[in-house]
């Protein structure tokens, strides 16, 4: 599925192909995040293409980390991240995301902004969010975006505050904040 960035750094180039997201839901996404995004580290999971952290980047994040355990996904990811020329912004992990969560004291640094695009039929939303939660990659004020199923009802998950809830055709794109 081809997604077109309507703005952000370089905008009006040519778009490599994305994974599922599609761009209205992006777009949405990134709109209801606006002012949060400048100045901050993301965390892209299930990244797929890398969607998330790439437009991440674009829109003034200063560091994005993208993981996925596909090779195919790894090169998809590189080569948008060059298109952009975003190298020396952006690092990739090509690692199962549960062994990466499980091994996250190799980041010195928490994330602000963790994005969460899973296969829906693989993973259960609250353990996945609690995963995250238990990595202590999350910052102390950061935000979980996670897209589901429609299907299923945004978990309650102590330690996070379901800030919004939105349907996008077969998926639903749930933000939370973190709580002390």
């Amino acid at each position: 599925m081809a997604v077109r960035m309507s703005s952000g750094l370089r905008r009006g180039k040519t778009q490599v192909e994305m994974r599922p997201t599609s761009a209205r839901t992006l777009e949405s996404v990134f709109d209801m995040l606006h002012a949060e995004i400048a100045d901050t580290r993301v965390l892209d999971l299930y990244a797929g293409i890398g969607s998330y952290g790439v437009l991440a980047l674009r829109r003034g994040a200063d560091v994005a980390v993208l993981v996925d355990k596909s090779r195919e996904a790894e090169k998809r990811m590189k080569r948008a991240i060059t298109q952009y020329h975003l190298e020396d912004r952006s690092v990739v992990h090509c690692e199962d995301v549960l062994h990466f969560l499980n091994n996250a004291s190799r980041f010195t640094e928490p994330f602000n902004i963790i994005f969460a695009d899973p296969p829906y039929e693989k993973v259960v939303p609250a353990e996945l969010l609690e995963h995250i939660l238990d990595s202590k990659l999350l910052a102390p004020k950061g935000v979980v975006v996670f897209e589901h199923s429609k299907r299923q009802a945004p978990p309650d998950v102590v330690g996070l505050k379901l800030r919004k809830s939105r349907v996008f055709g077969d998926t639903t794109v749930s933000i939370w904040d973190a709580v002390s």
